[in-house]
C-alpha cells in the first residue's frame, strides 16, 4: 500500500560494535622559546609576590593567580599541568576563556584560554626555584608547557563583574567564589567580612568540589567592594522572574473534561506559581504541592493553572463548550516554587533549593517543565547555579536509573538588542531541552515569535533554542486551561511553548515504552523542521513537528532507528545504519542522524563546560579495504563483491596487509 505508515525501529544499540581508533601524535608549534619563556615565568611569579605584598586585593592564605595560555592552545592536552606538582601547593580550580585586544587597527581581538590556580607562597616560590635553577630544562613536556604560557597574573576586577548595563544602580546579583575545599568557611567568612551585607540580603550555597554561589541585593559600591575578593570568580546580575500576563475569557468557553476513571502513569512535574487543581479540566489530573511557605499569588496560579494545562492537552484553540477533550497522556505533579518571600525582588534562591528537594526526592518522575527563570540574557564566562543545579540533577542518577528531562522556556526577551535578546538561564542547561516560541505570520506560515530569545548558547550546547514549539501572538494566541471553573484564558511567551513540547514528548512516552524522556527530547530535535528564511540563532534545529505521529512513524522508503546506551570516555563504537537491499538499488540515499548526550557539567570552566563531548564520523564505505605491500601499488577492494573476496586471499598470502 503506497504512503503506509510504519514504525521506528528502537533497540539499534544491540548492534552497536566497540572499535580500536588509531591516533598519531598530534605536534603543535609551540609559540614562545624556552629560554624566553622561563624568564617571563620568573618575572610573573615576582609580580604577584610584589601585589600580594601591597595587598592590591584582599587575600586568603592561598591566592587564586591566572595562568593565561596562547591562543589555539585550548584543548585538553595543553592544560599546564607540569608546573603543578603533587602536594597540593599549586591547584588547578578551574577555567575559562580570556581576550587578547588587538594591538592595531588591522588585527581582530583574539579569544584564548585561562586557567585558574590556587597557590600557596610556597608552591609559587617552589616553581620559581624550579625555573631558576633549571630543574626541569630537559623535560621536554616541560618545556613545551612552559612555552605555551602567554602569561601568569591575577583576574582583573573588570573580568570578574560581568553582564552590568550601564545603567545599574542596584539589584540582585549572583556572587561566584573558586572552589576552596577545606578552605571554603575561611573564604565565606572573608566574603562577609569584606562585603559587610547584612545576613538578611543574602543566601549562599556551596557545592563540593564546586564552586560557593551567593545570591545578595547588593549597590553598585558594594559589587566595586566585593570585586576586590581575589577567590572572587565572577559577579553578574540576576534578574527578576516576569510572568507572561493572562486574559481570562467569558464563562463557560471551555471544553468538557474527558471521561477517565483513572489518570495516565507518566507523570510530570510542573514546577511554577501554583495551580488552580479543582477546575473540571483538571482536577482528575492535577496534584498540588506547595514547596513554599508564602500564600498564593493570583497571577502565579494563573501562569501555573495554563503551564499544567498545556502539559495534559496542548493547545486549547479552536476548541468550544460542546467539544469533549481527550484523555490526557500524562498526569502531573504541580510544585508551587513561586512567590517567593521577596515580593519586590523574586529570590530565586528559595525556588532552586525547592527544586533541588523535588527531583532528588521524587525519582519516579522523569520529565518536568520550567516556564520561568530570572530574566537576563546568559553570560558566556559564568554559570548561573540554577543552570548547573539543573545539569548536575539530570547527570547525577543512580546506576541503571532513567535520567530526568528538564524542559525550559528561554525566555521572551527576543526583541531587545543582542546580546540582551539572547537565551536565559536556566534554558542554556547542556542535558535540558530549551525551547523558544514560534507563531503564524499572515500567509499562514510558521515564524519566530518576535519576543522568543534567541542564541547562541553556551560551550557544549551552542545550539539555542533547541527547537521552537507554537507560543502565540497578539494576533493568534495561545488559548490555555483558565483557573476559574469551566473557562480558557489566552496568552503569548515560550512559557507555554515548553509545556506544549512536553505535551508532545508525554504522548510519545504514552505510544512506547520504549521512549523515555532524552529519546523523546532526541527526536523532537530529530524531526524538527528548518526554516531557510531564519538564522539558526533563531530557530535552533528547526519548528516541532505538529502531529506526533508524524514523529514516531515513517513513510515507504524511510526508516528511523533508536540507539540508547553509555561510552566511556576515549571509547570509539560503530553504529551501522541498515537500509535493507541498499546494494540493489540505484539513486540517492539520504541519511540524517541526531545525537543527544548527558554529561557531567564542569561548573568551574565555562569555556568545557560540559565534561564530554562526542566526535561522530561517518563512514559511507565500511566494507571498502585498502590492501598495501612495501614497493607494490596499493589495491582498493570491496568486501560486498565477490570477485574482490576472491582476490584478498591471494593479496594476504603474497604479503599484503589489510587497511
Amino acid at each position: 500500500m503506497p504512503n503506509e505508515k510504519h514504525p521506528i525501529i528502537a533497540n539499534g544499540e544491540l548492534y552497536v560494535e566497540p572499535i580500536r581508533k588509531k591516533a598519531g601524535p598530534m605536534e603543535k608549534k609551540i609559540p614562545n622559546e624556552y629560554p624566553i619563556a622561563k624568564q617571563n615565568m620568573i618575572h610573573y611569579i615576582d609580580q604577584i609576590f610584589e601585589r600580594v605584598q601591597k595587598q592590591e586585593e584582599i587575600f586568603m592564605d592561598e591566592k587564586v593567580i591566572c595562568v593565561r595560555m596562547e591562543p589555539k592552545f585550548e584543548a585538553k592536552s595543553y592544560v599546564p599541568t607540569s608546573i603543578i606538582p603533587g602536594d597540593r601547593s599549586l591547584e588547578i580550580v578551574g577555567g575559562r576563556k580570556y581576550k587578547i585586544n588587538a594591538t592595531t587597527e588591522f588585527e581582530e581581538d583574539t579569544d584564548a584560554k585561562l586557567y585558574f590556580v590556587k597557590a600557596t607562597d610556597q608552591g609559587l616560590s617552589n616553581l620559581k626555584t624550579t625555573l631558576e635553577k633549571g630543574l626541569k630544562d630537559n623535560v621536554e613536556s616541560w618545556r613545551n608547557q612552559i612555552g605555551s604560557i602567554r602569561s601568569m597574573d591575577l583576574l582583573s576586577r573588570d573580568e570578574k563583574i560581568m553582564g552590568f548595563p550601564d545603567d545599574w544602580d542596584s539589584g540582585t546579583v549572583e556572587i561566584v567564589l573558586h572552589p576552596m575545599a577545606s578552605e571554603t568557611d575561611e573564604m565565606i567568612s572573608l566574603f562577609r567580612s569584606t562585603s559587610k551585607l547584612p545576613e538578611d540580603r543574602m543566601i549562599i550555597r556551596s557545592y563540593h568540589d564546586g564552586p560557593t554561589f551567593v545570591s545578595a541585593i547588593c549597590s553598585k559600591d558594594e559589587v566595586a567592594k566585593i570585586s576586590a575578593l581575589n577567590p572572587l570568580r565572577a559577579i553578574h546580575p540576576m534578574g527578576q522572574v516576569s510572568i507572561a500576563p493572562i486574559r481570562t475569557l467569558p464563562s463557560n468557553s471551555a471544553p468538557q473534561a474527558p471521561d477517565a476513571k483513572k489518570k495516565s502513569k507518566i507523570t510530570v512535574g510542573v514546577f511554577d506559581g501554583g495551580v488552580a487543581e479543582n477546575v473540571p479540566l483538571l482536577s482528575k489530573y492535577v496534584t498540588a504541592v506547595d514547596c513554599v511557605s508564602e500564600p498564593e499569588d493570583a497571577g502565579c496560579v494563573e501562569h501555573g493553572t495554563g503551564v499544567c494545562g498545556t502539559v495534559l492537552y496542548g493547545n486549547l484553540a479552536g476548541c468550544s463548550s460542546t467539544d469533549k477533550l481527550e484523555i490526557p497522556p500524562v498526569s502531573v505533579e504541580s510544585y508551587r516554587v513561586l512567590p517567593v518571600k521577596d515580593r519586590f525582588d523574586f529570590e530565586l534562591y528559595e525556588a532552586i533549593d525547592a527544586i533541588e528537594d523535588v527531583i532528588k526526592g521524587r525519582t519516579t518522575i522523569k520529565l518536568y517543565n520550567l516556564s520561568f527563570g530570572p530574566v537576563g540574557a546568559i553570560v558566556d564566562d559564568s554559570i548561573s547555579r540554577f543552570t548547573y543545579v539543573l545539569d548536575l540533577l539530570t547527570y547525577k542518577v543512580a546506576d541503571g536509573d532513567i535520567n530526568p528531562l528538564i524542559c525550559v522556556a528561554v525566555g521572551n526577551d527576543g526583541e531587545c538588542d543582542y546580546p540582551h535578546n539572547r537565551v536565559q538561564s536556566p534554558s542554556d542547561m547542556v542535558n535540558g531541552l530549551g525551547i523558544g516560541a514560534y507563531t503564524y505570520a499572515a500567509d499562514g506560515s510558521k515564524t519566530r515569535a518576535s519576543y522568543s530569545c534567541i542564541g547562541e548558547g553556551r560551550e557544549g550546547a551552542k545550539i539555542k533554542p533547541d527547537i521552537l514549539e507554537f507560543g502565540g501572538s497578539l494576533d493568534r494566541p495561545f488559548v490555555l486551561v483558565g483557573a476559574k471553573a469551566n473557562t480558557l484564558s489566552t496568552s503569548a511567551g515560550t512559557s507555554f511553548a515548553s509545556p506544549f513540547a512536553v505535551h508532545k514528548i508525554g504522548k510519545l512516552m504514552a505510544k512506547s515504552n520504549r521512549i523515555i524522556p532524552h529519546i523523546g527530547r532526541t527526536l523532537l530535535i530529530h524531526t524538527a523542521q528548518k526554516c531557510d528564511a531564519l538564522t539558526q540563532d533563531e530557530q535552533g534545529f528547526g519548528f516541532c513537528l505538529d502531529n506526533v505521529d508524524d514523529i514516531i512513524n515513517c513513510e515507504d522508503n524511510k526508516v528511523t532507528i533508536l540507539y540508547s546506551g553509555v561510552l566511556d570516555s576515549s571509547q570509539t563504537v560503530r553504529l551501522p545504519i541498515f537500509a535493507p537491499m541498499i546494494n540493489d538499488v540505484k539513486g540517492n540515499v539520504t541519511i540524517t542522524w541526531t545525537i543527544s548526550t548527558i554529561v557531567n557539567p564542569n561548573v568551574n570552566d565555562p569555556d568545557a563546560y560540559s565534561c564530554n563531548c562526542i566526535e561522530d564520523v561517518f563512514i559511507p564505505h565500511d566494507m571498502t579495504y585498502n590492501f598495501t605491500k612495501k614497493g607494490f601499488s596499493s589495491k582498493k577492494l570491496n568486501l560486498l563483491k565477490p570477485d574482490h573476496v576472491m582476490q584478498v586471499k591471494g593479496l594476504l598470502d603474497n604479503g599484503y596487509a589489510k587497511s
